[in-house]
């Protein structure tokens, strides 16, 4: 099996002799067959994105707005 890892050491890919990539995050890991990974790692990276362009246009919030959200 061959790994790939980041430098924080939290995140890794590793590619199985069986042809599945096993994708870590801490203590989650998620199993991928080669084009569900890309399709993951496509999608991911679309929110990303997403989610820096919602973030750089947002106003800073007081701490009594904050407790408004919620969370799930």
């Amino acid at each position: 099996m061959h790994t790939l890892k980041q430098r924080d050491s939290r995140t890794a890919l590793s590619m199985c002799t069986c042809g599945k990539l096993h994708f870590s995050y801490g203590s989650i890991t998620f199993h991928f067959e080669p084009d569900e990974f890309t399709s993951f790692a496509g999608a991911v990276a679309h929110l990303f994105a997403q989610y820096k362009q919602v973030h750089s246009n947002r106003q800073p919030r007081s701490i009594s707005s904050l407790r408004n959200d919620s969370c799930h």
